[in-house]
C-alpha cells in the first residue's frame, strides 16, 4: 500500500462513508437483493436448531446480559483453573447472583449452561418447569444440595459440549477425519491459539501448523495466524519480525505447495495490517497465499484495491477472505487510550455492511486477480452477494461463501438447496479446549450481540423485512458517526482528550526515527541566581493573582495546544535527554497536555467564582480561592515533562506564581516546558526555571518566601524537605509530596496467565522500572505459577535493552551511573540468595541494567523500592492470602497494587485491605490517566491529594471567606418580598 492508503487508517469516517456508497447495489437491484434475502431468512427462522447447539445458545441466553457474560466467564476460567478451591469460588461468585430465569422458555431448550450443567448431573430435570421459584436462589440451593465438587464437574463437561459446537476436533488429524463426514463442504481450519508471547509458545505452534499442512488435503485449507508464530508480531520490531517469522512462513507455504493445500493469512488487530500486507507480498513473491480481510476497517476497500493490483502483478489468481471484523471492541477501546484522531474502524454497524458489499463489488470484478471467498451468516450480505456475482463466474471456480464451525447451518442448507452450484467453505477450529477459550469468547460475543444478524433472525420480535432491509437506508443524513462512540480527541464531555502519534504507521515511526536520529544536546540554558528568581516571582505574584482565573485556564488550554504542536521535538528531546523510550515519551507529551486541560477546566470551576454558603436571613456568606504566593515545583527526571508541567500548571491555575526547579539530570526539558507556558501567555516571571543539583532544591525550600511546595521524588528526599519547612522562619506552609512505592501485583490461580504476563511485563519493566508507579513484587498464587513462571521467562527474554533512540527498544538506559550501580549491586546479592525466573537480553556496554526476576520467600523480599527492572516473585496460597496482605501494609507504603483474578470476592477481599492510593484490577499497574485515575499514594507513599484530582488544585490555593449583613442597610429585603 501506498503513504496515501496507510493514511487512510483512521480518515473521517463521513469521509470513507462517501467513498463506499460509490459501490453499492443501485434499486433495482436492491429490491431483488431484499427479496432473496427475505426468502432465505424466512427458512432460516422457520428451522428449528439443534438443542444443543450453538445457535440454541445465542438465540436463547444472548450475551448483552451480566448472566450471559458471567457464562462467558465460568467458560474461559473453570477450564483453566489448576485448583478446585478456587474453582469452586469462581462457581459460588459467577452463579450466585443474576436473573437466570430471563430468558425466553422453550421447551425443546436449555436456556443456559448452568440449566445444562445441572441436567448432565443426572438428578436434576430442570428447575424452569417451576416458574414461580426464585430461579437463582434455586441455583443456590441446587448447588449446595449437590456440593460443588459435583456441580463443578458438570459445569466443566457442559462447558465442553458448548465449545465442541465450534471446535471440529482436538487434534488435526480427527479433524481431517471428521470434515471427510460433511462433504459436500469444503474445510479451512483453524489451529487455535492465541499471540505467542515467547520463543517457545511460537515455535510449538510452527509446529503444529507444519503437522497441521502434512495432515491436510486439497481442496481444504489452513489458516494462519501471524502473531502466533512471533512473539512480538508488531510494527515497531519490523526488522526482526521480517527476518524470524518470514522465512518461517515461506517453511509453511513450501509445504503446502508440495501437497497443495492453500493456506490463508488470517486478519488481526488494525495496527498489524501494514506489517501483514509487506509479508504477505514477500511471501507471495515465491508462493502461492490467501488473506483475510477486514470490512469493519476503514482500510478494507483500499487493500482490496492493493490485492488486486498484486495478482495482477503476480499473475495469479489470490484467495482471500472477505470478513467483517472480530476486534470491533479492542480497536474502539485502545484508539481512545492512545488519543488517536480517529477510529480505524467504523462506528456503525450499517456501514460495516456497507464496506463489505463495496469490497465485494470491487473482488467479483477482478476474476483474473482474486479467488474471494465471503465469510458471512446475514442472508442480506449472501443475497448480495449472489446478485453481483457475473453471470459467467458465478458457482464453484469464481467464489466461494465460508461459515464458522456451528454457525450458519440453517442459512446453507437453504442456499444450498436453491444453488446447488454454489460452493460453502467450514471455518473449523481445531484445538485443545484451553486454545478455544480466547477464541470462543470472541465468537460468541461478535454473534451473540444485539445488533448481530445471528441474534436477531432467532429473536420474533425482529421483523424480517427489517432484517434484510438496505444498511443504505439505516444511515443517518447527513452522515455522522455514532453518536454514542464519541471521537478518541472528544472521549470527555468537559475537556479535549490529548492526541498521540500513531506508532503503529511506518511512516510516522521513519519520521520520527530521522527527527531523533539528528537531535542535538545543546547545554542547557543558564539558570538565574535562586535569589533574584524568588525575588521576581514574588514582585509578579499580585499581578498574576489578579488574572480572572477564566484567563488563567485559556492561557493553560493554549499551553496544552502548543505541546501536541511540537509533539515530535519533544518527543525528541525527551528520548534523548530522559533515556526514555518511543512510545513513553509520546504518554508523557500527552499527560503534561493532560494536565494543563484538567487544571484549567478545575481553575474554572473553584476559583472562577464565589462559593456562595447558607446563613441567617439578611447576611451575605461567601467562600472563596486565592493564590498563595510562589510555589517551588521539584519534579523527578523519570517524568521530566509530564510531572514538571503537571505542578506548574496547577500552581498557575491556582493563581501562584512559579519557581520549577527540574532534576538535575533533565534539565533543558524543564526550560522547554516554561518555554511553552510563556509562549501560550504566562507572564515571564510568573514562571521561572532554576536548574541544578539538590543544593539549589534544598535552598529553594528554605527560602522563606516559598508559599508552598509541590515534590515528586524519594521518600528520603520528601522527609528532608518536610523537616526544612518545619524549622525555616515564617508561616507554615502546604507541602505537596509524591513519593515512591514497594508496589506489589496479587494473582490467583484463576487469572488468564497470559493476561497477567503481558501485564507484568508493562508494570515491572516499562521505563527500565524508573516509575514510582511501577510493580516490585509479584505475588502469585502457587497453583498458576507453572505457566505463569513459564511465560514470564520467556517474555523477559524477548525484550531488547538498548537505545531509545531506536524504535525496537523495549528498555533504555538507567538514569545515571549510581543508579545503575546500586541496581547491579542488588542483583549480585539476589543471584547468591534468590532463584532466577529470567532475564533479557544482555544489554550493550553502557548505563543498562537487563530486565531480570527472581523467586523469594515472603521474608526475603525487600521492604524498601528498588528502583529498577528488578522483579521479585513470591507464591503463596490461597490460606496464606491475609499474610501476604499483612506484609503489603507492613512496609508502610501505598502507592499501587495490581490485583489479577476474575472472582469479585477476592478483589473485594484484597481491595478492603489495601491501604493503597491506586489499585488496578486485571490491567497493568502503571499510565494513570489525568481525570480518570487520578494519582498519588499514602503512608510513606505521599501526602496526597492526588495529582490530576478533583481536590488537587485547591491544596495550591488559600480559602477565604467574606461575609457582608445585607440586612445594615435597610432591613432584610428578602423576607419583606417574600410571596
Amino acid at each position: 500500500m501506498g503513504p496515501e492508503q496507510r493514511r487512510d487508517h483512521r480518515m473521517p469516517e463521513a469521509q470513507a462513508v462517501r467513498r463506499l456508497l460509490a459501490f453499492q447495489p443501485g434499486r433495482d437491484a436492491s429490491r431483488r437483493i431484499a427479496s432473496l434475502a427475505l426468502r432465505l431468512a424466512q427458512r432460516v427462522r422457520a428451522t428449528p436448531p439443534g438443542p444443543l447447539s450453538a445457535e440454541s445458545f445465542l438465540r436463547h441466553y444472548g450475551l448483552s446480559t451480566r448472566e450471559g457474560v458471567a457464562l462467558m466467564c465460568v467458560a474461559e476460567a473453570l477450564l483453566r483453573i489448576p485448583d478446585a478451591q478456587t474453582a469452586d469460588a469462581l462457581l459460588r461468585d459467577k452463579l450466585s447472583s443474576g436473573s437466570w430465569g430471563s430468558t425466553k422458555d422453550d421447551a425443546s431448550f436449555v436456556s443456559s449452561a448452568a440449566d445444562w450443567a445441572l441436567m448432565l448431573t443426572g438428578t436434576l430435570a430442570r428447575w424452569r418447569e417451576a416458574p414461580q421459584e426464585d430461579l437463582s436462589s434455586s441455583l443456590k440451593q441446587l448447588v449446595a444440595r449437590l456440593g460443588e465438587p459435583v456441580a463443578r464437574a458438570a459445569i466443566r463437561q457442559a462447558m465442553r459440549i458448548l465449545a465442541e459446537q465450534f471446535v471440529l476436533a482436538e487434534t488435526i488429524e480427527e479433524a481431517v477425519s471428521r470434515a471427510g463426514e460433511r462433504r459436500p463442504y469444503g474445510f479451512s481450519f483453524d489451529m487455535l491459539g492465541e499471540a505467542a508471547r515467547t520463543a517457545e509458545d511460537a515455535a510449538r505452534y510452527f509446529a503444529a501448523y507444519s503437522n497441521a499442512i502434512r495432515a491436510v488435503a486439497p481442496p481444504d485449507s489452513l489458516s494462519v495466524k501471524l502473531s502466533a508464530l512471533h512473539p512480538r508480531f508488531e510494527e515497531m520490531k519490523r526488522g526482526q519480525v521480517l527476518s524470524e517469522l518470514l522465512p518461517k512462513l515461506k517453511d509453511l507455504a513450501g509445504i503446502a505447495a508440495a501437497r497443495g493445500v492453500g493456506i490463508t493469512l488470517d486478519a488481526e488487530e488494525s495496527e498489524r495490517l501494514e506489517l501483514t500486507l509487506d509479508i504477505f507480498e514477500a511471501l507471495t513473491g515465491q508462493f502461492d497465499a490467501g488473506l483475510a480481510v477486514q470490512a469493519y476497517q476503514k482500510r478494507a476497500a483500499a487493500v482490496c484495491d492493493w490485492l488486486i493490483a498484486l495478482g495482477r502483478s503476480r499473475k495469479r489468481r489470490i484467495p482471500m477472505r472477505l470478513v467483517k471484523g472480530a476486534y470491533w471492541d479492542g480497536e474502539i477501546k485502545r484508539a481512545q487510550q492512545l488519543g488517536m484522531p480517529d477510529y480505524p474502524v467504523f462506528t456503525r454497524k450499517a456501514v460495516t455492511d456497507i464496506s463489505y458489499v463495496a469490497c465485494a463489488t470491487k473482488l467479483l470484478a477482478a476474476p483474473d486477480a482474486i479467488y474471494p471467498a465471503f465469510a458471512t451468516h446475514n442472508c442480506r450480505t449472501v443475497a448480495t452477494i449472489l446478485e453481483l456475482r457475473p453471470p459467467d463466474k458465478g458457482g464453484k471456480g469464481g467464489f466461494e461463501f465460508q461459515k464458522l464451525l456451528g454457525m450458519g447451518d440453517a442459512l446453507y442448507e437453504a442456499l444450498l438447496a436453491e444453488h446447488p452450484d454454489i460452493a460453502v467453505r467450514v471455518y473449523a477450529p481445531v484445538g485443545s479446549f484451553t486454545d478455544l477459550l480466547p477464541y470462543l469468547v470472541r465468537r460468541l460475543l461478535e454473534n451473540g450481540a444485539n445488533t448481530s444478524f445471528v441474534h436477531q433472525i432467532a429473536d420474533p420480535d425482529v421483523p424480517l423485512e427489517d432484517l434484510v432491509a438496505d444498511p443504505v437506508e439505516q444511515l443517518p443524513e447527513p452522515y455522522v458517526p455514532d453518536p454514542r462512540i464519541p471521537l478518541p480527541r472528544e472521549l470527555y464531555t468537559d475537556r479535549k482528550n490529548s492526541l498521540g502519534l500513531d506508532l503503529a504507521r511506518r511512516d510516522v515511526l521513519d519520521s520520527l526515527h530521522r527527527r531523533i536520529a539528528v537531535e542535538k544536546l545543546s547545554p542547557a540554558p543558564p539558570s538565574i541566581t535562586l535569589d533574584s528568581a524568588i525575588g521576581r516571582a514574588v514582585q509578579s505574584f499580585e499581578s498574576w493573582s489578579r488574572v480572572p482565573a477564566a484567563e488563567r485556564a485559556a492561557v493553560l488550554e493554549r499551553a496544552a495546544d502548543l505541546l501536541e504542536e511540537r509533539m515530535l521535538d519533544l518527543v525528541a528531546l525527551i528520548v534523548r535527554e530522559g533515556g526514555r523510550t518511543y512510545a513513553d515519551a509520546v504518554s508523557e507529551v500527552r499527560e503534561a497536555a493532560d494536565f494543563c486541560r484538567y487544571y484549567a477546566l478545575q481553575s474554572r470551576k473553584h476559583f472562577g467564582q464565589s462559593h456562595l454558603l447558607p446563613g441567617p436571613a439578611g447576611e451575605r456568606n461567601e467562600l472563596q480561592l486565592h493564590g498563595r504566593g510562589v510555589f517551588a515545583c521539584i519534579s523527578p527526571w523519570n517524568f521530566p515533562l509530564s510531572i514538571f508541567t503537571g505542578q506548574v500548571a496547577a500552581a498557575l491555575a491556582a493563581g501562584n506564581t512559579v519557581i520549577a526547579k527540574p532534576a538535575e539530570q533533565t534539565p533543558r526539558i524543564g526550560f522547554e516546558s516554561v518555554n511553552i507556558f510563556r509562549q501560550a501567555g504566562v507572564a515571564e516571571f510568573a514562571v521561572q526555571c532554576v536548574a541544578g543539583d539538590g543544593e539549589v532544591g534544598a535552598s529553594l525550600v528554605a527560602d522563606p518566601r516559598i508559599a508552598g511546595v509541590a515534590f515528586t521524588g524519594s521518600v528520603e528526599t520528601a522527609k528532608r524537605i518536610n523537616l526544612a519547612l518545619a524549622q525555616r522562619a515564617g508561616p507554615i506552609v502546604p507541602l505537596i509530596a509524591e513519593t515512591g512505592g514497594d508496589n506489589a501485583m496479587i494473582v490467583d490461580s484463576s487469572a488468564l496467565p497470559e493476561q497477567v504476563v503481558d501485564d507484568v511485563v508493562i508494570s515491572a519493566f516499562q521505563s527500565a522500572g524508573q516509575r514510582c508507579s511501577a510493580q516490585r513484587i509479584l505475588f502469585v498464587d502457587a497453583g498458576c505459577a507453572p505457566r505463569v513462571l513459564q511465560l514470564l521467562a520467556g517474555a523477559l527474554a524477548e525484550l531488547k535493552v538498548g537505545d531509545p533512540a531506536e524504535p525496537d527498544t523495549d528498555v533504555g538506559p538507567i538514569i545515571d551511573p549510581p543508579s545503575r550501580d546500586a541496581l547491579l549491586r542488588h542483583i549480585e546479592k539476589l543471584r547468591g540468595s534468590a532463584k532466577l525466573i529470567g532475564e533479557s537480553q544482555p544489554p550493550p556496554a553502557g548505563e543498562y541494567v537487563a530486565p531480570i526476576a527472581f523467586e523469594l520467600e515472603l521474608d526475603q523480599l525487600p521492604r524498601t523500592e528498588v528502583f529498577g527492572p528488578i522483579l521479585h516473585v513470591c507464591l503463596y496460597r490461597r490460606s496464606n492470602l491475609e499474610e501476604v496482605l499483612q506484609w503489603i501494609r507492613d512496609t508502610g507504603y501505598g502507592l499501587t497494587l495490581g490485583i489479577h483474578s476474575r472472582i469479585d470476592s477476592f478483589v473485594d477481599e484484597v481491595v478492603r485491605a489495601a491501604r493503597v492510593g491506586n489499585i488496578y484490577v486485571n490491567r497493568s499497574m502503571i499510565g494513570a490517566v489525568v481525570g480518570v485515575q487520578p494519582f498519588g499514594g499514602e503512608g510513606l507513599s505521599g501526602t496526597g491529594p492526588k495529582a490530576g484530582g478533583p481536590h488537587y488544585l485547591p491544596r495550591f490555593a488559600t480559602e477565604r471567606t467574606l461575609t457582608v449583613n445585607t440586612a445594615a442597610v435597610g432591613g432584610v429585603t428578602e423576607l419583606l418580598t417574600r410571596t
